[in-house]
């Protein structure tokens, strides 16, 4: 027993030298990565990025970094996959959309987008607006300042200042719930149907999940599309126009 207990001090000593050291090891892999990609040596660069990620270290400016190096190694679906991730970390970086806007317009594929009503693009454009945590931590604050509103209008005996906290109770309710419905979409949306980009060249998408399936379209490199359904090694996808057809799963990367 005291050998264990020994053990177990000893670890407990050295884990934030560990991690210290796995930090030192990340920094260096990153400055790696960076002095390759200013010396146009991107495959390499792509070897260092890819090291911090393996060790569980993320970040929209990694993923920018490493989706950059793809771009620059003419790897445009990998770009648009690590893109997209970083955009997940920061929805409002312009930089981010930027480069994802240009390197759609290099994609062999134009398809038209399923229009959408008015109020769901209105919707949906300010919930992707920030991630569910930062939605849930204004949920939080909202619910906070319902709470102050309330003991105000209580506690204070001065009209204009009970006024003045029905009004601010009012509208902070609203943004509490719409905080909450924003912070639920975000998190749920990509678990029923995850967004995924197309890394194969050129793919035949079939009517049924098996080579034999009649050939529906055509979709090449890049293309973001959505999984709606999985048998075996095969899903369903549904382009932006609304079509869907099966393709292998090696065909593609979730976002």
């Amino acid at each position: 027993m005291k050998k264990i207990l020994h053990l177990v001090s000893i670890f407990i000593l050295l884990s934030p030298v560990h991690a210290a050291t796995i930090q030192d090891t990340v920094e260096i892999w990153l400055n790696e990565g960076n002095s390759f990609y200013q010396q146009k040596k991107y495959s390499e660069a792509i070897d260092s990025y890819q090291k911090v990620i393996d060790k569980n270290f993320e970040s929209a400016t990694l993923y920018y970094n490493l989706g950059n190096a793809y771009f620059k190694n003419e790897e445009n679906g990998k770009a648009l996959l690590w893109y997209e991730r970083a955009l997940k970390f920061d929805p409002s970086n312009e930089d981010i959309q930027h480069n994802i806007a240009f390197v759609n317009q290099k994609l062999e594929d134009k398809i038209d987008v399923l229009p959408e009503l008015l109020l769901t693009r209105w919707y949906n454009t300010i919930a992707s607006s920030m991630t569910s945590n930062q939605w849930a931590t204004f949920s939080i604050i909202a619910f906070i300042i319902i709470l102050l509103s309330i003991l105000t209008f209580l506690l204070v005996r001065i009209p204009w200042i009970k006024s003045s906290s029905i009004f601010v109770l009012f509208f902070s309710l609203l943004f509490f719930i719409f905080s909450i419905l924003f912070s639920y979409r975000n998190s749920t949306i990509s678990e029923k149907h995850p967004e995924a980009i197309i890394l194969k060249s050129v793919i035949n998408g079939k009517s049924t999940p098996n080579e034999s399936g009649i050939d529906l379209f055509v979709i090449h490199e890049g293309l973001k599309v959505k999984i709606t359904d999985q048998l075996n090694d095969w899903v369903e996808i549904k382009l932006p126009n609304g079509e869907k057809g099966w393709i292998k799963y090696s065909d593609l990367e979730k976002i």
